[in-house]
C-alpha cells in the first residue's frame, strides 16, 4: 500500500491524521528518530514524540531505546491482526450489549440514505439479506462492488435477475444486457442503482460518486413490486430485438399476477366479434405483452 493509501486507511480506523502520517513515515524508512519522523510526516517537534509514543501504546510502532531514541513501524501483518482482533471484540462487546436491551426500535418502512458509499452498503446489505429472489439494475461500475454479495447469495440458492445497458463482467443469476460501452452511455445517462430483494425490500438510488448522491431504501411491498416491474419492461424491450425467450424469468420476477392478466385478456380477445374487432395498433399490442402462463 502506498503512503498516500496509508495515511486515509489508518484514519478511518481510527488513528489521528499525525499518527496515521507518522506511521506511514517510519514505513517509508526506519529505524528513525522523532526529528526525523517528524520532517518526513509533517508534524511540529513539539508533537512528534507525543504521536509517536501513542504508536508504540497502541502497538503500531516499537521503541528502540538509546540516545537518540529510535522508532521503528509493527510489521504489516502485525497490525493488521491486532486490529482485526480489537475490531471483531469491540463488535462482540456491541452484540452482547444491545442483546441486553429489552426492547427494539422499529425499523421504518422508508428512510433515505445520503453519499455514495452508503448506497452501496445499503445495496450491499439487501443483497445479504435476501432469501429467495434479487432483482438488480445498475451500472458495471457499482454492480461489480456488488459481485462478491450476489455470488454469496448464489451460493444460498437466491434466484438473481440483473439488467444493464452497459456490458457487465460475469456474474451468477439472470443476465440482461445491451453490451454497450459504459463511457458512452455516461455522456447522456446518470449512474443510478435499484435493488429488489425477496419482493420487499427495495433501494433505488443516484451513484454518481457526487456529494449529491441519495437513495431510497424501503420495505413498501408496492414500491418493491413497481420497481421491479420498471426492471421487467426493460428486460422485455431488450429481449424483442435480441429473441431471447423470457418466459421463465418474467414468471419468477413477476409472479403469476402477469400470467393471470394474460388470461384475461386473452378471454377479453374472445369476446370482440371478428367484423368489430379494431386493428389499428393490434400488432404493437401482441408484440409488446409478455405472456407467462397460458
Amino acid at each position: 500500500m502506498a503512503e498516500p493509501d496509508v495515511v486515509p486507511a489508518l484514519v478511518a480506523l481510527g488513528f489521528s491524521l499525525n499518527e496515521s502520517r507518522a506511521y506511514a513515515a517510519l514505513l517509508q524508512e526506519s529505524p528513525a528518530t522523532g526529528y526525523e519522523v517528524g520532517v518526513r510526516a509533517h508534524i511540529p517537534r513539539s508533537a512528534v514524540y507525543g504521536v509517536l509514543r501513542r504508536l508504540v501504546k497502541s502497538g503500531a510502532a516499537r521503541s528502540i531505546a538509546g540516545s537518540p531514541e529510535r522508532f521503528v513501524p509493527a510489521a504489516a501483518g502485525d497490525l493488521l491482526a491486532l486490529l482485526r482482533n480489537r475490531f471483531d471484540t469491540s463488535t462482540d462487546q456491541l452484540e452482547n450489549a444491545i442483546r441486553s436491551i429489552d426492547t427494539s426500535p422499529p425499523a421504518p418502512d422508508a428512510f433515505s440514505v445520503r453519499g455514495y458509499q452508503r448506497i452501496l452498503e445499503e445495496a450491499d446489505r439487501l443483497i445479504r439479506g435476501a432469501q429467495h429472489r434479487l432483482v438488480l439494475s445498475g451500472w458495471p461500475r457499482e454492480i461489480e462492488q456488488l459481485a462478491a454479495e450476489l455470488k454469496r447469495a448464489a451460493k444460498r440458492k437466491v434466484y438473481a435477475v440483473v439488467f444493464s445497458h452497459a456490458e457487465l463482467p460475469p456474474l451468477p443469476g439472470e443476465i440482461f444486457s445491451y453490451g454497450l460501452e459504459e463511457k458512452a452511455l455516461e455522456e447522456f445517462w446518470k449512474h443510478r442503482l435499484v435493488v429488489v430483494a425477496d419482493d420487499m425490500r427495495s433501494l433505488v438510488g443516484a451513484t454518481e460518486m457526487g456529494e449529491l448522491d441519495a437513495a431510497v431504501i424501503s420495505e413498501t411491498t408496492a414500491i418493491a413490486e413497481i420497481v421491479t416491474s420498471q426492471v421487467a419492461l426493460d428486460i422485455t424491450l431488450l429481449t424483442q430485438r435480441t429473441g431471447r425467450d423470457i418466459e421463465g424469468v418474467m414468471a419468477k420476477m413477476l409472479g403469476s399476477r402477469v400470467g393471470r392478466l394474460d388470461t384475461l385478456l386473452s378471454r377479453k380477445d374472445t369476446e370482440v366479434t371478428p367484423k368489430h374487432a379494431p386493428t389499428s395498433g393490434r400488432g404493437e399490442l401482441e408484440r409488446l405483452r409478455v405472456k407467462v402462463i397460458p
